[in-house]
């Protein structure tokens, strides 16, 4: 019987980026999991990105009810301001509102993932979002896990393995397999690297992670193109997003 997948992508975008292959390999046993709406420039602009991944994914054959929104903030990249990793920094009951509002919400106006599961918007706090994680994988029980690398320059992404695997922590006799997927290098204008059909190793990570990675082959680079360019919100960035089309994608294997 094959298991389910779970990717959990800190923004719309992020799961086809980092996932591309991971999707198109097993679509109908794959779920992605939006841990905010993308919303760092307004609720309209995130509702343009949760189209486009849809989308995307329905492009690749993923149910549309295997998107999951969990409905929290982006406030911005580096990590002093950046919403998931200021939240994971705070206490657990600490209110961190942002420039859209103070709960989660859908960004399509449907049903957030808290508002479905308990009745009511999550506030912002540490422990919503820990308690979200924690009810998707124990709804969904994915064998394997792919979420973005603590060493990314996205504070929302070097936060979002921290609530998978404090969320995982607190499940008993549960025992996924996790890789991590890196988006942020260092410096968007030098990686991904712009020449050559292989990645090279991002600024910012360690030298023994990139030691060993794993490396996974992309099978239709055109296929991996039209996905993309679902992304029209964020094309301005089409040179750092198709730097991401190469003959492999590349994984991190979590060491637990």
């Amino acid at each position: 019987m094959q298991q389910d997948i779970v990717i959990f992508a800190p923004h719309q975008d992020d799961e086809i980026l980092g996932a591309y292959e991971i999707i198109r390999q097993q679509p109908e046993h794959t779920y992605v999991v939006f841990l905010t709406n993308g919303d760092y420039e307004g609720a309209e602009v995130a509702k343009t990105r949760w189209h486009e991944s849809r989308k995307a994914l329905t492009h690749l054959g993923v149910p549309e009810d295997h998107m999951i929104a969990l409905g929290y903030a982006d406030t911005g990249m580096p990590r002093e301001v950046s919403f998931l990793w200021r939240l994971w920094h705070e206490g657990d009951q600490t209110l961190v509102p942002s420039h859209v509002g103070a709960h989660t919400y859908h960004p399509d106006g449907g049903k957030e993932y808290h508002l479905a599961h308990w009745g009511a918007h999550a506030a912002y706090t540490r422990l919503a979002v820990l308690a979200d994680v924690r009810g998707v994988l124990e709804d969904i029980r994915p064998g394997t896990i792919y979420v973005t690398n603590e060493d990314d320059v996205h504070g929302d992404h070097a936060a979002a393995p921290l609530f998978v695997c404090a969320a995982i922590d607190q499940m008993a006799d549960y025992t996924p397999t996790i890789y991590r997927y890196h988006v942020h290098g260092g410096d968007d204008e030098r990686w991904p690297n712009r020449t050559g059909d292989v990645f090279e190793k991002p600024l910012n990570l360690d030298e023994s992670q990139w030691e060993s990675r794993v490396s996974v082959p992309v099978e239709d680079q055109k296929d991996f193109l039209e996905t993309l360019e679902s992304f029209q919100s964020q094309w301005r960035d089409a040179e750092y997003m198709t730097a991401f089309i190469k003959k492999e994608q590349i994984f991190y294997r979590e060491k637990k």
